[in-house]
């Protein structure tokens, strides 16, 4: 009895620690400061999820509300450029990019806000080393925190109710058995 109930559980925590530990997808965060007047910079962080590898990434600056975009500092590993936003090209373009792989690190990006209201999240395009996009996203605010998906605590929370509810009757069966006897 004892023995049964310490695997069912030993099987559940294992099964909640594979899934809570699952390999993290890469995240952009973004973090802007206003300068003086519409000039400001924008901190963009790459974090790689463990063990995961990306060779470039891409951070759109819309056309409609940036201008004069340039690289304050960006590590010597990520090989950045950017180009311009323009009416006719549309979205300029923050990109990073090292075909032996980028590093978890971060970048800063001075612009001209020629648009109105709250500065918007960025869209970005992660890609391997054939420039095939492999992910698509929107920045993260620096201090959002990223939460796990609804549906996935669902399950998880599903599973474990289900487990203890297993475990809870196969107690219940047991101590009734010793009982009557």
């Amino acid at each position: 009895m004892k023995r049964h109930f310490f695997s069912s559980i030993i099987f559940i925590l294992s099964m909640l620690a594979g899934v809570t530990n699952s390999a993290q997808a890469a995240l952009i965060t973004t973090n802007f400061s206003a300068l003086a007047g519409n000039q400001g910079t924008v901190d963009i962080q790459l974090n790689l999820g463990t063990g995961e590898t990306i060779e470039g990434f891409s951070l759109y600056f819309s056309e409609e509300l940036f201008s004069d975009l340039s690289i304050v500092f960006s590590p010597l590993a990520w090989d950045s450029v950017v180009f311009q936003p323009d009416s006719l090209l549309g979205a300029g373009l923050f990109d990073s990019f090292n075909p032996a792989g980028l590093i978890t690190g971060s970048a800063r990006i001075a612009f001209t806000f020629i648009g109105s209201g709250a500065l918007p999240a960025l869209n970005y395009d992660l890609y391997n080393a054939d420039f095939q996009i492999i992910e698509s996203g929107v920045s993260t605010p620096a201090g959002t925190s990223v939460s796990e998906s609804s549906s996935l605590a669902l399950i998880l929370s599903g599973l474990f109710a289900l487990a203890l509810h297993r475990c809870l009757c196969i107690a219940r069966n047991r101590f009734h058995l010793a009982a009557s006897h």
